[in-house]
């Protein structure tokens, strides 16, 4: 009996010993399955992060497109706006300030040139931005040029206006200006079709400035009389408001 539990156990033994390494032998594939895993898991934490980090700069670079092409936009509706008013963004000559009430009578030496000047001035500033409308003389219609300064001196001058450049130009009632001698109020000329009579005209303002109804398309705007293209055309001026011709 004792011999038969000898054997038997060490028959125990010898096959512990051979089925020690299959199970060794069964680890280690497991082992490197897991340690497989870990490292698929962490490749794809990886990926996942460096997804969400581009996703996040391409939303930063999109926020940041749309913000400046709104403030670009912003920027185009805020020059549009000025250049409705007639003024010129980025040119600091063009914003037109009208003189103070002392100033302009010195320049026109009359009270009663100082209340028509202010009246015409006045009739002007607040056509600014309205449409230009050949054959237009009043704000409901939009004006042409001539309209423009036969609406704005209509009630100044105690004759007719006449309602054409060339007309306005060759009224022997109306002073030829020189250009260094030019004041608020006086009618500026150009030939812009044609070379041998004016065709266009403004209403000067001071500071080589002017206001004029320029052409099919655009707004009743402030030009600058001293632009290459204005000397170019220019084809002199002429006085409407002096004391002869006033209304009284």
């Amino acid at each position: 009996m004792s011999r038969l539990c000898t054997r038997t156990c060490l028959w125990g033994v010898l096959l512990s010993a051979l089925l020690l390494p299959l199970h060794g032998e069964a680890a280690k594939p497991a082992d490197h399955q897991a340690r497989m895993a870990k490292i698929e898991r962490e490749r794809n934490r990886q990926r996942l992060w460096h997804q969400s980090v581009l996703s996040a700069g391409i939303a930063a670079t999109a926020a940041s497109a749309h913000s400046r092409a709104l403030r670009q936009k912003k920027q185009r509706q805020a020059t549009l706006a000025l250049l409705r008013r007639g003024i010129i963004p980025g040119d600091s000559g063009l914003g037109w300030v009208p003189l103070t009430t002392d100033e302009l009578l010195r320049e026109t030496g009359s009270p009663q040139l100082l209340s028509a000047l202010a009246k015409v001035l006045d009739t002007l500033d607040a056509q600014i931005g309205r449409p230009y409308r050949w054959g237009g003389q009043t704000p409901g219609q939009g004006f042409d040029c001539s309209g423009l300064v036969w609406f704005a001196f209509r009630d100044a001058i105690n004759w007719p206006i006449p309602r054409t450049a060339q007309a306005l130009f060759t009224d022997p009632r109306m002073a030829a200006v020189f250009t260094t001698e030019l004041r608020r109020g006086d009618l500026v000329f150009f030939y812009i079709h044609r070379r041998d009579v004016p065709d266009h005209v403004g209403i000067y303002l001071g500071n080589h400035q002017f206001i004029e109804a320029p052409r099919t398309g655009l707004s009743i705007r402030i030009s600058q009389l001293d632009q290459p293209f204005w000397q170019q055309h220019y084809a002199g001026a002429r006085r409407v408001l002096t004391e002869h011709n006033l209304r009284h």
